[in-house]
């Protein structure tokens, strides 16, 4: 696997300092998060789907209080200007069997990320 880009590590790194100021600076003002376990921490949103920074930020807010520890370990990434893949296991107090694994669609406007679909297996 090529080396992960910049945006793709700090995405990665923003996740991992439990910080949702972080997180959700990485987001442009309108970004759309979208996931099945969305409505788990976040049951305001319509149809499982974050629209905008401030509700991403609340929802890393939420998640991070759950999290006691927290750490992506990439298995694979496809990526091009305006996209990207992010395949990964997510290593955390949650996860006590085994790892989570994970799909991440991300499209970027420029360096902030315009939306995401999240696939959990």
């Amino acid at each position: 696997m090529a080396s992960p880009s910049t945006r793709v590590l700090a995405w990665q790194a923003a996740w991992e300092s439990h910080n949702p100021d972080k997180v959700a600076a990485l987001y442009a003002r309108d970004a759309t998060h979208a996931s099945a376990v969305v409505t788990r921490l976040y049951p305001e949103a319509q149809a499982s789907v974050l629209k905008g920074r401030d509700q991403i930020r609340e929802y890393a807010r939420r998640g991070m209080a759950m999290f006691t520890t927290l750490r992506f370990e990439i298995l694979s990434v496809v990526e091009n200007d305006h996209s990207a893949a992010i395949e990964y296991l997510r290593h955390s107090n949650l996860d006590t069997d085994k790892p989570s694994h994970v799909l991440e669609l991300i499209e970027w406007d420029r360096e902030r990320i315009k939306s995401v679909r999240v696939f959990h297996f």
